[in-house]
């Protein structure tokens, strides 16, 4: 009895043993295994859309930024390509000024040194002329001219007579009325009474006082106008 008693205990003991065996070959073989996960292909999609948008995000943030440079650089270009037309401009201007500057000095220097001529000329002439003791009258045309700037041809913004006598601020000299004269008729430097004016002297030659015409200065063009063509005596001392 007692020995069946051991027989089942033995079993029992045996059967417990082989059961912990298998659980624990069951645990080894479950160790290291993976699970393999199966995804919804509706969130494959989602994603590979994700994927597709984020990327066109960034193509068009590179494009914008490569547009912004490409403007940017466009506007550094004409801002320096204006201002290099405004320096070649002013260069131009500066340069048209200075050309215009010294013309005007050779125009000026040029018209002191006819100037300068004339009046030596002029007085050698009026030096040389004899005064006649005599007194002779002729009867001639008489016509008027003024001493405005703007009638006649200036120096250095001055009028002179032919003997270089300035006439700009007034029409005597000496207290004589000043004529223009053809010089093979009355020289220049003879002085002279004018009927119906006073004494006078030749100072002034014309290009159309040709033969017996006396051309009086007087202080404006309208007076000019006013003493108009006449005919008069002119008394020769």
């Amino acid at each position: 009895m007692k020995l069946l008693k051991y027989m089942i205990v033995i079993g029992a003991t045996m059967m417990g043993l082989f059961t912990f065996m298998d659980q624990a070959d069951a645990a080894q073989i479950g160790i290291g295994t993976e699970q393999k996960i199966v995804q919804n292909p509706l969130e494959l999609e989602r994603q590979a859309i994700e994927e597709e948008r984020q990327k066109e995000i960034a193509r068009q943030k590179k494009l914008a930024e490569e547009k912004r440079i490409a403007e940017e650089k466009r506007i550094e270009a004409e801002r320096l390509a204006e201002e290099k037309a405004k320096e070649e401009a002013e260069k131009a201007r500066l340069a048209k000024l200075e050309a215009e500057r010294k013309a005007e000095e050779e125009r000026k220097a040029a018209e002191q040194a006819t100037a300068a001529k004339t009046s030596t000329s002029a007085t050698q002439t009026v030096s040389a002329t004899p005064v006649s003791t005599s007194k002779k009258v002729i009867t001639v045309e008489s016509t008027a001219y003024s001493n405005d700037v703007a009638d006649n041809k200036a120096y250095g913004g001055r009028v002179l007579t032919a003997t270089g006598h300035d006439v700009t601020d007034s029409i005597y000299y000496n207290g004589m009325r000043i004529i223009a004269v053809d010089p093979a008729i009355i020289p220049l430097g003879s002085k002279v009474h004018i009927q119906g004016v006073g004494d006078a002297i030749a100072l002034d030659t014309g290009g159309r006082i040709k033969g017996h015409i006396v051309d009086l200065l007087v202080d404006s063009k309208q007076d000019a106008i006013q003493w108009g063509r006449r005919h008069i005596e002119v008394t020769l001392y």
